[in-house]
């Protein structure tokens, strides 16, 4: 099997602020996908969702991936991907589109469902900021497996199909990272709006998850056959999957990576020497891994927060940018492969978001494969 190089569509079908603000404008402070429709309201939420998918990302957009060097492409989709629900609207045709278009192209897809009813781990690349009720109704997880199936059923058979992403890092309560990483801390970062709806939030457990993912992986199956996958993310435990993975016929999976936390909470200098030792380190990790078990590098870039990074020359920061590059590529070497996150920045979050935007990453030269 070739090895994946690829490249996110964050942002099109599921909404992130940062990335385009615009989007957000006159939506009475908005900060995620959920309160955009509530406080727009249909009509002019359907008028403004038509227009940024319709532009955001089109057929120039799969061409010019697969010129730059792409093979795949990782879509992000929302749990009303089929039908409107609640404030939200549909957008399954252009994942129609986008199948059309990576076959046109050459380039695989894997759909990765990003948003659970509920909200899933309360941030906002889950719809919905500081709230997570996903496991509190057992409705809201037949409905997700519902829409997992529905994907299968639709788009299984498709030539351009490499897999499906059943949960957009999900969160336990009983490991080590899910004990860091739990709602209460995350709704320091992703302010809830409803207070009283954050009243119902909810840990689930490692075993919760495992249930569900044997629930998706079931239902995928009845539509998708086991030379396409069905990708597990390793709630940010990356060496706990060995036994559970063993159970499935074409599983994957998928883990994510960035500078951001330890840029934030590890390292007490910041600088290429630096995440060069740190990556190396990563990689004797992933690699076992991946050695072991079907593994993919689901979202990764080269952003960071290297000391002094507002005043080097632009040699410098290219120098920065391609060793980052080069050293997360090579700490994923023994994958199956890797997605960058993302193709497409337009925003200005605060950060040099270049470095998000693979689409000039390439095109400088600082991302090479």
């Amino acid at each position: 099997m070739e090895k994946i190089r690829g490249v996110n569509l964050g942002n099109w079908l599921v909404l992130e602020k940062w990335i385009t603000e615009e989007l957000f404008a006159d939506s009475d402070g908005a900060m995620d996908e959920t309160y955009l429709c509530k406080n727009l309201g249909k009509e002019r939420v359907s008028e403004r969702l038509k227009v940024h998918r319709d532009e955001f990302i089109s057929e120039r957009d799969f061409e010019d991936m697969a010129f730059k060097g792409f093979n795949a492409v990782r879509i992000p989709v929302p749990f009303y991907l089929f039908e409107d629900v609640g404030p939200y609207i549909h957008c399954y045709e252009y994942l129609d589109k986008a199948f059309n278009w990576a076959e046109r192209y050459g380039l695989k897809i894997l759909v990765d469902l990003h948003s659970a009813p509920g909200g899933h781990n309360g941030t906002d690349n889950s719809g919905i900021c500081g709230i997570r009720t996903w496991s509190t109704k057992q409705e809201y997880v037949d409905y997700t497996v519902q829409v997992l199936e529905r994907i299968a059923q639709r788009y299984g058979s498709r030539e351009a199909m490499w897999g499906i992403g059943v949960l957009n890092e999900p969160m336990c309560s009983d490991t080590p990272t899910g004990q860091l990483m739990s709602i209460e801390n995350f709704a320091n970062f992703y302010h809830p709006v409803d207070l009283e709806l954050a009243k119902q939030n909810a840990n689930y457990t490692l075993d919760f998850l495992r249930d569900f993912y044997r629930q998706a992986y079931a239902a995928i199956r009845r539509h998708m056959g086991p030379k396409k996958y069905v990708v597990f993310h390793d709630a940010f435990e990356l060496e706990i999957w060995d036994d559970f993975l063993k159970e499935f016929e074409g599983a994957v999976l998928d883990t994510h990576n960035y500078l951001m936390t330890p840029d934030m909470t590890v390292f007490k200098e910041r600088n290429q020497g630096v995440y060069e030792a740190y990556l190396a380190e990563l990689g004797q990790k992933v690699n076992a891994v991946a050695r072991r078990l079907p593994l993919i590098v689901g979202e990764w870039n080269m952003q960071n927060r290297a000391d002094g990074l507002e005043s080097i020359t632009p040699e410098e920061k290219a120098q920065l940018y391609t060793a980052v590059a080069d050293a997360f590529q090579a700490s994923m070497s023994e994958a199956l492969g890797w997605f960058y996150w993302t193709w497409k920045v337009i925003g200005d979050g605060g950060r040099d978001d270049i470095c998000d935007d693979a689409m000039r990453c390439v095109s400088h030269g600082w991302l090479r494969f």
